[in-house]
């Protein structure tokens, strides 16, 4: 019996560690959300994360050295088991129906993607043709952020060309790039968002897997 309770305590143990391992990992998000090199992602709660996963992960390894121990008991089990119920709802309660800062910093930087294309649009239609005004003010700051301060939204005008940008984004998340054709016609327009809590570079915006874009025309004059 006391083996069967040993081995138990190995098993059990995995996701404490684990835990532990990820007090650690969100302590050094903590550090490099400050450094002048990375950009990061506004609401994470990366010290109040690593404690509380560290110290679930304390009890957890205290709850199996107890049911290791000779003298041990199978109701040491339930700290273990308590730990790992721990680990799978708290992160669905704390993600609630808004998804994770990444997801929300996403969601945001495509609602004002959407405006910002209807607007250009609209004054495209007013002047019968687009132009890209990289000084344009965009009122809302992003939920992105560089050494503790929030990044505004800005615009990256690229003339002439003939179809969306999707090579190499721009270094920084937060930006609206505005893609005006040749004769000013058709306009295309992605964004740049991080793909994790903290990156030196930002990625293109995606919707299920595919860079999103919205693709603008000004109908021809009969």
């Amino acid at each position: 019996m006391l083996l069967v309770r040993r081995i138990a305590s190995i098993l059990l143990g995995f996701l404490p560690l684990i835990l532990i391992g990820a007090g650690v990992v969100s302590v050094l998000r903590e550090v490099q959300a400050h450094d002048p090199s990375m950009y990061s992602v506004q609401g994470g709660k990366h010290l109040p994360d690593a404690f509380m996963f560290a110290g679930a992960g304390c009890i957890g390894l205290f709850g199996c050295y107890r049911l290791w121990r000779a003298n041990g008991s199978w109701k040491w089990t339930l700290v273990p088991v308590a730990v790992i119920f721990f680990a799978v709802a708290f992160p669905n309660f704390e993600r609630g129906h808004h998804g994770t800062p990444v997801e929300r910093a996403s969601f945001s930087a495509l609602q004002r993607l959407s405006a910002f294309a209807g607007s250009a649009t609209q004054l495209a239609r007013e002047q019968g043709e687009f132009v890209c005004d990289r000084s344009a003010t965009l009122s809302a700051s992003s939920l992105f952020a560089r050494q503790g301060q929030a990044l505004s939204y800005v615009i990256h005008c690229v003339p002439d060309a003939t179809g969306p940008t999707l090579g190499t984004p721009p270094e920084r998340p937060g930006t609206l790039v505005f893609a005006v054709s040749p004769d000013r016609k058709q306009a295309w327009f992605t964004a740049t968002v991080l793909t994790h809590s903290t990156d030196r570079h930002a990625a293109w915006l995606t919707r299920q897997g595919q860079p999103f874009v919205i693709a603008a025309q000004l109908q021809s004059k009969s």
